[in-house]
């Protein structure tokens, strides 16, 4: 049977608890349309996860009874923080969902020189984000940033930096750092000049292969590979 999942804050006396979330309390009493007896696990955002008996579904709170809570184990142990140049919105959107569903830390859209579509809905990708997670079985929502300048990405990025681009060296994973930063670019493609400043920005560029790729598809392939 499945067990459906939820991020929220649970107001807790011992083993009672309640959430009083009006999205989630819509998702469990109008979408899912679940009952007293049924169990949901709740997750908290910070790792750990909660099995809950429902005892109660009305229109204000879901109330139940803990029981059983464990860490969360799906989170991957590498910190993949995904930098990703914005695509047209439906392809933006999916790949936000399923680079968080392959494991991606966070996700920081940027603006490259062939960048057509310059800003985002970022309510509406932290919720798509939100779900992926709930879907993933992670313990935690990866945070979908306000859009960047290319170069500001450069400047912030931490840990073993990658540049995804054609010709470049073969994508190994086995010798990665614990924290990556990935760069994915636009559906055009890098400039000589951006690539030219990341390589001055100590990026390695790398290949995921002799295929040409969409961008939402190299970072859902990318994000996992780093991750797995």
């Amino acid at each position: 049977m499945k067990v459906h999942r939820f991020f929220s804050q649970l107001k807790r006396d011992r083993d009672a608890v309640s959430f009083a979330d009006p999205d989630v309390v819509h998702q469990v009493l109008r979408v899912l349309k679940l009952r007293v007896g049924e169990v949901v696990t709740v997750l908290d955002g910070q790792g750990m996860e909660r099995d809950v008996e429902l005892v109660q579904v009305d229109k204000k709170e879901v109330a139940g009874m803990v029981i059983a809570e464990r860490k969360n184990e799906a989170e991957p142990e590498r910190e993949v923080v995904l930098y990703a140049a914005i695509l047209k919105r439906e392809n933006f959107e999916w790949a936000v969902q399923k680079a968080v569903e392959c494991g991606a830390s966070n996700i920081i859209p940027m603006v490259t020189q062939r960048t057509i579509k310059k800003d985002v809905k970022r309510e509406r990708l932290q919720e798509i984000a939100k779900e992926a997670a709930e879907l993933a079985g992670r313990g935690r929502i990866p945070e979908v940033s306000e859009p960047i300048d290319f170069d500001e990405a450069l400047n912030m990025a931490k840990g073993e930096k990658y540049f995804l681009d054609a010709g470049g060296s073969t994508f190994d994973t086995k010798r990665a750092a614990s924290s990556v930063s990935l760069f994915i670019g636009p559906e055009g493609g890098w400039t000589d000049e951006e690539r030219a400043n990341a390589k001055r920005a100590g990026l390695t560029t790398m290949s995921l292969g002799p295929r040409v790729l969409r961008g939402e598809t190299a970072c859902a392939i990318a994000v996992y590979l780093m991750t797995i």
